[in-house]
C-alpha cells in the first residue's frame, strides 16, 4: 500500500502526479484541474487548470442538490395523491393516482407508499373502481438522460416511479450471463412513455384489490377529471433528507428526479428540460457563475456531455457555506456544529463500515483517508477515466478550505487518482 506523505508540499505532490498501488509513479497522466480556497475569505491558495472544463462525473450532484435546496427550499416535499370522481354507493367511475416525481415512493410499508394510499382509499368508503388512471404528466423530460451511455443500467426518470426493490431499471443491453439468468432488454421503458406509469399503476391496482376493493377494466394513463376530489395523499421526507440520501451514496435517480423537480411551475405545472435547465442557470448566477463556460445536461453526472471547471464547483460550495440553510448560525459556527444542511449531506471521509450509521454517514468516502483524522466532507465523482472530488477540508491549523479536484482522460484505473487526491488533501492539511 502507498503511504501518504503528509509533510510533502501540495505543489510537489501535484507536479509529481499519481502513484500506483505499489508506490511507483504512474506511467499515465490525467487532465487535471485543482482549486483550493479559504472558505471564509475566498482567497485562492492553490490553482492549477482551474478554469479548464472537465467531465465532473457525480460531483454534478453537488450542483443539482444545492440548486434544489436553494430554489425549492429545505422543507420542500414531494406529494403523491389519489383523486376520485364523486362516490355513489361506494362506487367511483374514476380513480386517479397522480405523481409529482417523488424518488422515495415505495410499493409497500407504512408512510410514503402505494400500500398506504390504497388503505386510505379503502378507509374513505370506496368499494368499487370502474376505471383506474395513472397521472404522471408532471414531468415531460426524456426517460433516459442526455448523454448517458447506451450500456448503462439505470432507473428511468418519471413523475411516478417506485423506489427500492420495486423499482424498474432500464436496460438497453444485457450480457451473456444476464441473458442466461433470464434478464432481457426493456427498451420500451425508454420508447413508450406509458410503460413506467402503467407498471406502477398495475401494482397499485393489486394493492387496492388487497384492500378489499373491486377494480374493473385496465389501467390507463390519463389525467384526473375536473372536479375530482382528493381521497388520499402521502409525501416524502423534507428536501434536506432527500439531498442527504442523494449525495452520500451518490444516488443517480434521486439526483435526476430533483433536477426535474426544479422545472415544475408554481402550482404544479409540468416540468420539462427547458424549465429545469433555466432553474439551474438561475441558481448558478446566484452563486456568481455566469456565461457559457459550463454545460449541465443531467442531474446525476452520468452524462459525459457535462462540463464544469473547478471554479464553478468551488463557487457553489462557497455559496452554500456562506448561506447555511436550516439554521440562524453564522457560517463558521454552522459548519463546526454540523448545522449546514447542504454540507452535512456530503460524504464524510474515513468513517468506515463498523456500523450501518457510520457507513451511511461516510457514503462514498467512508473507506478513504481512514485513520488520518482529517475532517473532509466532499462529493465524489467516478466513471471510466474520470475521478473528481469537491468539498471541504479542515486543515491541521483549523483553517477551513474549499477544494475541487477534477481529473479526466485517465486511461487506467481511477484508484490511482483517488490515492493522489487523498495525498493532496493530507499535504494541504499540513501546509495550511
Amino acid at each position: 500500500m502507498t503511504s501518504f506523505a503528509a509533510q510533502n508540499d501540495p505543489a510537489t505532490v501535484l507536479q509529481r502526479g499519481p502513484l500506483k498501488a505499489d508506490g511507483l509513479p504512474a506511467t499515465c497522466r490525467a487532465h487535471t484541474g485543482v482549486l483550493v480556497q479559504d472558505a471564509q475569505t475566498g482567497e485562492t491558495l492553490m490553482a492549477f487548470g482551474d478554469q479548464e472544463a472537465f467531465v465532473p462525473a457525480s460531483t454534478t450532484k453537488a450542483v443539482t442538490t444545492a440548486a434544489a435546496l436553494y430554489t425549492l427550499g429545505e422543507t420542500f416535499t414531494f406529494k403523491t395523491h389519489v383523486l376520485a370522481s364523486p362516490v355513489r354507493g361506494g362506487r367511483v367511475a374514476r380513480l386517479t393516482l397522480r405523481g409529482s416525481g417523488d424518488p422515495t415512493l415505495r410499493e409497500r410499508g407504512a408512510g410514503n407508499s402505494l400500500e398506504a394510499l390504497a388503505q386510505a382509499v379503502a378507509a374513505s368508503g370506496v368499494e368499487t373502481v370502474d376505471a383506474l388512471q395513472i397521472d404522471d404528466f408532471a414531468f415531460a423530460q426524456a426517460r433516459w438522460g442526455h448523454g448517458w451511455m447506451w450500456d448503462d443500467t439505470e432507473y428511468p426518470v418519471g413523475a411516478l416511479r417506485l423506489d427500492g426493490d420495486a423499482a424498474t431499471s432500464l436496460r438497453l443491453v444485457v450480457n451473456g450471463d444476464e441473458a442466461r439468468a433470464g434478464l432481457q432488454p426493456n427498451p420500451a421503458m425508454l420508447t413508450d412513455p406509458t410503460t413506467l406509469a402503467l407498471s406502477v399503476g398495475q401494482r397499485f391496482a393489486a394493492l387496492l384489490r388487497a384492500s378489499n376493493m373491486t377494480v374493473s377494466g385496465t389501467v390507463v394513463r390519463a389525467r384526473a377529471g375536473t372536479g375530482d376530489w382528493q381521497v388520499a395523499e402521502v409525501q416524502s421526507a423534507p428536501l434536506t433528507e432527500l439531498v442527504r440520501q442523494t449525495n452520500k451514496p451518490s444516488n443517480n435517480i434521486y439526483a435526476e428526479q430533483l433536477r426535474a423537480a426544479l422545472g415544475m411551475e408554481p402550482g404544479g405545472g409540468t416540468s420539462d428540460e427547458t424549465r429545469a435547465s433555466a432553474a439551474l442557470e438561475s441558481f448558478m448566477r446566484t452563486t456568481g457563475v455566469a456565461g457559457e463556460g459550463y454545460r449541465l445536461c443531467d442531474g446525476s453526472g452520468l452524462s459525459r456531455y457535462n462540463l464544469l471547471t473547478p471554479r464553478h464547483l468551488n463557487a457553489v460550495l462557497r455559496y452554500a457555506y456562506l448561506n447555511p440553510l436550516g439554521t440562524v448560525l453564522p457560517p463558521a459556527e454552522a459548519f463546526e456544529l454540523r448545522q449546514n444542511a447542504f454540507i452535512e449531506s456530503l460524504p464524510v471521509a474515513g468513517t468506515g463500515d463498523a456500523n450501518p450509521e457510520a457507513g451511511a454517514n461516510g457514503g462514498t468516502l467512508r473507506n478513504r483517508l481512514k485513520g488520518t483524522g482529517l475532517d473532509v466532507r466532499a462529493k465524489t465523482g467516478s466513471m471510466t477515466g474520470v475521478s473528481s472530488l469537491s468539498g471541504f477540508l479542515v486543515a491541521n491549523s483549523g483553517r477551513l478550505l474549499i477544494f475541487t479536484f477534477l481529473m479526466d482522460n485517465y486511461p487506467t484505473g481511477v484508484n490511482d487518482l483517488n490515492r493522489w487526491q487523498d495525498e493532496l488533501l493530507l499535504s494541504l492539511a499540513g501546509r495550511y
